[in-house]
């Protein structure tokens, strides 16, 4: 047993219903949501906030984003019903929830496979993905240990700020969703639809919120997922021949998840032009577009990420912190990731996508492509 925040175990959501404060707990892993089930009861949250005076707590679960929401009676001061990313007191409640010291196993909780790698290169955390037989492609298994290799970098002290790359050279930094594993989506089970988008937006937040500065090293091909990788990461550095972007509409799929970072990044002309067609660019045109920061040769990629790290060591780590948080207030998203990862799993489930995808699968043209 280990006494930790509960940050270690879940990340958090919030709004609020008039005087009423809504806040959620979403677990990082299976055993973590085990153990907050059993031990972070109505009562326990109740006596934590007991100085807010709530009249009572009720505790809600959702499983199927291994959640549990708890409703706060009669604990704010007025409210205007908004999300944990626009409304000040609910995010303030969340925050303070995650804060709250609790006695949990960790053991599992910071393993790191062989298609995951991290280590230590002063002063940053360098997590690659080791996927390379299959492009790096976001598998469940892939997304789960880059969770867990975040949530090791955002705890390790060692580690001043976070670089993430794939193997090698190339021939892929990340090739979007595993398709496999997307195909078999396509039956009548929607149940592993939702689940694999909670989990990849969940990984998204994590990535994009995470208190030490982060760095996308793209050394091969961003596309669909993998370009999403690269814009919640705070910089980018890319090859020149790598290709950015976000085919998903050739598919009948929607890319929600990645459109607020693609926003803030490129502007709206030009994320209308990459989402609506779906072409590839690369990594110059990337760089033109705002979506990368640098273009070097591959073997000065790492190179340039190391400079990058070394210049984040010098700044304070709370100060870090705090620019991270207020650039995000700053950022107005007004769609939260659950909203998001709904939008994007919808579209899997209609007959429009299931065509999509078979033509894909099969190498034909999807069939609403115009015909020669």
């Amino acid at each position: 047993m280990a006494s930790v925040p509960l940050s270690e175990l879940a990340h958090g959501r919030s709004g609020d219903k008039g005087n009423h404060a809504n806040v959620a707990v979403i677990a990082y892993t299976d055993e973590g949501f085990a153990w907050l089930r059993e031990h972070l009861t109505a009562e326990v949250v109740a006596a934590y906030f007991e100085s807010l005076g709530a009249t009572r707590v009720e505790r809600f679960e959702a499983a199927n984003v291994r959640g549990l929401n708890f409703m706060l009676y009669d604990a704010l001061a007025g409210g205007a019903s908004r999300s944990l990313r626009t409304d000040t007191q609910g995010k303030t409640l969340a925050l303070a929830l995650l804060r709250m010291v609790v006695g949990a196993p960790l053991a599992r909780r910071h393993h790191v496979s062989d298609i995951v790698q991290y280590t230590l290169r002063s002063p940053a955390a360098v997590i690659t993905l080791n996927r390379p037989e299959k492009r790096n492609a976001l598998s469940r298994a892939l997304i789960a240990e880059l969770t867990d290799a975040f949530l090791q970098a955002a705890s390790d002290p060692a580690a001043r700020c976070v670089i993430l790359t794939g193997t090698g050279t190339g021939p892929a930094f990340c090739a979007g969703m595993d398709l496999e594993e997307l195909r078999g989506t396509l039956g009548p089970d929607s149940d592993k639809v939702w689940a694999d988008a909670t989990k990849l937006s969940a990984l998204y937040e994590l990535i994009y919120t995470l208190p030490k500065p982060t760095i996308a090293a793209v050394n091969g091909a961003a596309v669909a997922g993998g370009a999403g990788l690269v814009t919640v990461c705070d910089l980018a550095v890319s090859v020149p021949d790598a290709k950015f972007g976000y085919p998903e509409v050739r598919r009948g799929l929607v890319a929600a998840m990645v459109l607020p970072h693609l926003l803030r990044h490129v502007g709206e002309r030009t994320a209308r032009w990459l989402l609506l067609t779906g072409e590839l660019i690369d990594g110059l045109s990337a760089l033109r577009f705002g979506l990368v920061n640098q273009v070097t040769s591959a073997e000065n990629l790492l190179a340039t990420a190391d400079g990058w790290a070394k210049l984040f060591a010098e700044g304070g780590p709370k100060a870090l912190a705090t620019t991270k948080e207020l650039l995000r207030g700053c950022s107005r998203q007004a769609v939260g990731g659950d909203e998001l990862a709904k939008a994007s799993a919808a579209p899997r489930l209609t007959d429009e996508c299931r065509a999509g995808l078979t033509a894909f699968f099969d190498k034909k043209p999807a069939p609403w492509a115009k015909q020669e």
